[in-house]
């Protein structure tokens, strides 16, 4: 397998986890206004889901091929650490709690991919 094939598995992950990120920053500043609207699909627990999904989906096959060539434990470690940011924020009341969780479980999954990528073109 080349390269590019696993860059293109980060590519997938980053973009997921840069749209629960976007997903989670915006829903609150716009959701009154959707909803006169009669839009509520943003809000809307399958789409979590399946974001998180794709997250992990995408990001485990992509840092499993990498961690295969450069060995680095340090990339799982964020990137599980990212998943677990992720999904706690989906089971806290407090919406801001929620956010940052969420902001951070993504900006750690996002970093994860970026390192990724990176060792396995110096590798």
């Amino acid at each position: 397998m080349n390269t590019d094939y696993r860059s293109r598995w980060d590519a997938i992950g980053i973009a997921a986890s840069f749209a629960c990120a976007i997903h989670c920053v915006l829903l609150p500043l716009i959701f009154t206004t959707l909803t006169l609207f009669g839009i509520e699909f943003l809000e809307n627990v399958y789409l979590e889901i399946l974001t998180i999904l794709v997250s992990m989906t995408a990001g485990s096959w992509a840092l499993f091929k990498g961690y295969r060539k450069h060995s680095n434990k340090t990339l799982i470690l964020l990137f599980v650490t990212g998943l677990v940011c992720m999904i706690t924020g989906n089971l806290l009341p407090a919406q801001s709690a929620e956010i940052i969780c969420k902001l951070a479980g993504s900006l750690l999954i996002i970093i994860a991919h970026l390192k990724n990528v990176r060792q396995c073109r110096h590798q």
